[in-house]
């Protein structure tokens, strides 16, 4: 079939419509454009509208990022609940402060790294001595390419097994021949490295001479050789020790320790060393701290972070001296913004709940205010004094504290619907089985499964999960109290819930809105487009009528000028 046809004025192309003709004089396509867009102009709107929501959605997408950024910022700062929290606090992190050493700078002698669990204290470190590596050399060996039955047994060919390994450790079983060579041997030594934990190199001594040394890949552990078989490999070798498997040997606070390697990291819990050089009559003092520099920073951290997101706030609510909007600001107004500013300044503003009187419970009281804008100010004198003398306050200001009178009861999780800061939990286990048959908060019934105790939403224990691990009847007192952090961090996590969360449910409106607006797009298109195909009708129809009217004028005139030339 012809995808194209042309009948008078009116040509269809493609399925479309279009006028070829002029016998009006009308610009007749300009008519239809202009019609057709005066039927589309809604349409248009709608598609503003698309892009308005586009935009709203991006700068939805940008506080979404902001948020997320103070609420890593402030995750450390909030005493993180779990098993892995502690290691997680950064008011947990240690650092460790080095003297003494003898003459010699203490960490020539012994580096340390420092875990979340290390405790705070000092204690005293002396090296005795440093563990060191078993290392053994063959019999000498001839220039490069000589065999071993020339350089080991005169000449005389020979084969046997090799069993080497670590003492205690695999071993592996290595045919050795009277045809190989030294890069032979080391090759086949290697090949079994993974499993024997020796390696073997070929030192050049001179010319005429060759060396094998064997290494263990562990200090500490000696390498043992023995024949498994065939002549006796080792009585060849005649591998003599250049140096002995040695262990570590150290005091702290004069407590003998003796271990494999130089890397020692289970004496004290937390703590790593690493043995560099032995001087047994260096004393080397160590004084483990909480790191007030790691605590600043990721205090100041946290205040970059609430800067940015109360920029983005403000930026979003600017308005020009004429009273017009700002570029960008395409969440003015907006519902989910205000609300979730509102919420969080409200936390940084205001004092931390169920602290005792007289410690340290606002921002304000450790150097960090609010200015006019709304964005914080941090007083360096006054922070670093606050993190030196009263670091404990300090913390509570940010963190989750909870006071349990009982070792068998812990604090897993909490919301910032918990209402109640005070409260007795009671456990009736009459058989004592450690499976509670009733619980309750304050005589508020609580749920118990998997050894955990859980406060029923709608309650004022809503979001509060307990580890019980102990037996029998109880009743345990429990104190707590929420620092800013802690807050911050449960109210944007529960801002950004994907499911529920304020943040998500305005793009998912946004989203809904558009896809609304596509579809009446699509029949507002439809209708013009049927409309500007009947005016194309039309209009050819009167083309071509007027195109014959033309015809016939110019024939009619026609004879009427032959007829006057013959009269």
């Amino acid at each position: 079939m012809a995808d194209s046809l042309s009948i008078g004025s009116l040509s269809l192309s493609g399925g479309a419509s279009r006028l070829t003709g002029a016998s009006s004089q009308l610009d007749t396509e300009a008519i239809v454009a202009a019609a057709y867009a005066a039927k589309r102009q809604p349409a248009v709107r709608l598609e503003q509208r698309i892009s308005r929501n586009d935009a709203r959605v991006a700068a939805l997408g940008e506080l979404r990022t902001l948020l997320g950024a103070v609420q890593d910022a402030v995750a450390g700062l909030r005493n993180p609940p779990g098993l892995l929290g502690a290691g997680e606090n950064v008011f947990e992190r240690k650092q460790a402060f080095l003297t003494g050493g003898g003459g010699l700078a203490p960490a020539e002698l012994v580096g340390l790294s420092l875990e979340n669990t290390a405790a705070a204290g000092n204690f005293t470190l002396k090296v005795l001595r440093l563990a060191t590596a078993h290392k053994l050399a063959a019999q000498p060996l001839g220039a490069p390419g000589q065999t071993l039955a020339d350089a080991w047994n005169g000449g005389t060919p020979f084969a046997g097994t090799l069993k080497l390994g670590l003492a205690g450790g695999a071993t592996a079983s290595i045919a050795v021949s009277g045809s190989m060579n030294a890069q032979d041997l080391r090759a086949a030594i290697n090949a079994a490295s993974a499993q024997t934990g020796i390696v073997a190199n070929v030192i050049t001594v001179s010319a005429g001479e060759q060396r094998l040394v064997l290494t263990a890949q562990e200090t500490g552990k000696a390498i043992e050789l023995a024949d498994a078989g065939g002549d006796s490999v080792t009585a060849r070798l005649a591998a003599g020790d250049i140096q002995a498997a040695q262990t570590a040997r150290i005091l702290v606070d004069g407590v003998a320790v003796e271990r494999a390697g130089n890397r020692i990291a289970d004496v004290m819990a937390g703590v790593t060393m690493d043995l560099y050089r032995a001087e047994p009559g260096a004393v080397v003092g160590v004084q483990v701290e909480p790191s007030l520099a790691a605590a600043k920073e990721q205090i100041t951290a946290f205040v970059a972070a609430f800067n940015g997101l109360r920029d983005f706030v403000a930026a979003q609510g600017s308005v020009g001296s004429g009273g017009e909007l700002a570029a960008g600001a395409v969440l003015f107004g907006d519902g989910t913004l205000r609300a979730i500013a509102q919420t969080l300044a409200a936390m940084v503003g205001g004092a931390t709940p169920g602290l005792d009187a007289g410690r340290l419970g606002t921002l304000r009281d450790v150097g960090i205010t609010l200015d006019a804008g709304g964005r914080l100010q941090i007083d360096d004198a006054t922070l670093d004094a606050r993190l030196l003398t009263r670091l404990d306050e300090v913390r509570g200001l940010f963190e989750f504290t909870a006071t349990v009178a009982s070792g068998d009861l812990g604090v897993y999780a909490r919301s910032n619907a918990l209402a109640d800061l005070d409260f007795t939990v009671a456990i009736s286990d009459p058989d004592a089985d450690g499976v509670p048959d009733a619980v309750a908060i304050d005589g508020i019934p609580a749920e118990f499964a998997g050894g955990m105790i859980r406060g029923v939403a709608g309650t004022p224990y809503e979001g509060l999960k307990l580890i019980w691990t102990g037996s029998g009847d109880a009743s345990i007192e429990v104190g707590v109290s929420q620092g800013v952090a802690d807050r911050l961090y449960n109210a944007i996590g529960q801002s950004l819930d994907l499911f529920d969360g304020p943040v998500q449910q305005a793009i998912d409106r946004l989203g809904e809105t558009s896809t609304s607006y596509t579809r009446q797009i699509e029949r507002i298109e439809e209708r013009a487009t049927r409309a500007r195909e009947r005016m194309i009708e039309r209009l050819a129809a009167m083309e071509a009528a007027l195109g014959l009217a033309n015809t016939m004028l110019s024939q009619l005139r026609a004879q009427m000028d032959a007829m006057s030339g013959t009269n």
